[in-house]
């Protein structure tokens, strides 16, 4: 079968040309305005609800209420906790106490009037993967570690 003229694939050449869609040079790095800082444009994370526990018993009088956890969890003593209703509506809030027991924790009653059964949750917000692990220093160089 003859290939078909030069002028045929020109105009078959141009006319594919003219139907993709056009292409963009992308910037060299080099030549892109200096950036600024990546914490400084991370934007910051909500903070995300943790459940804790449900509270197990109160004491109206000592206005203090015993939270048994569903798991595990090293809560510093101050740390702030929110009740939640079976709808997820806050009815309470809550400050841990330094007492604890096992997977039991004390918390004395801010505000708010918790019943027993009801969850607790923190708020917790994650920290950037820029800054540095608490209890270690930046060498001020790269923060490169190598493991052998």
């Amino acid at each position: 079968m003859p290939s078909p003229p030069a002028i045929s694939r020109l105009l078959l050449g141009s006319a594919l040309a003219c139907c993709l869609p056009a292409c963009v040079t992308l910037p060299w790095k080099k030549d892109a305005p200096a950036e600024e800082t990546p914490a400084a444009v991370a934007p910051a994370l909500p903070p995300m609800q943790l459940p804790v526990g449900t509270i197990h018993h109160i004491d109206t009088a000592g206005k203090f209420v015993l939270i048994r956890s569903t798991r595990f969890l090293q809560i510093e003593p101050g740390t702030a906790l929110s009740v939640v209703d079976d709808q997820g509506v806050t009815v309470a809030r809550l400050e841990v106490s330094p007492a604890r027991k096992g997977r039991f924790l004390t918390a004395d009653i801010a505000s708010g009037v918790p019943l027993a059964g009801q969850h607790t949750i923190m708020a917790y917000t994650a920290s950037t993967a820029n800054a540095p692990a608490a209890g270690l220093e930046s060498s001020g160089a790269d923060d490169i570690q190598v493991l052998e």
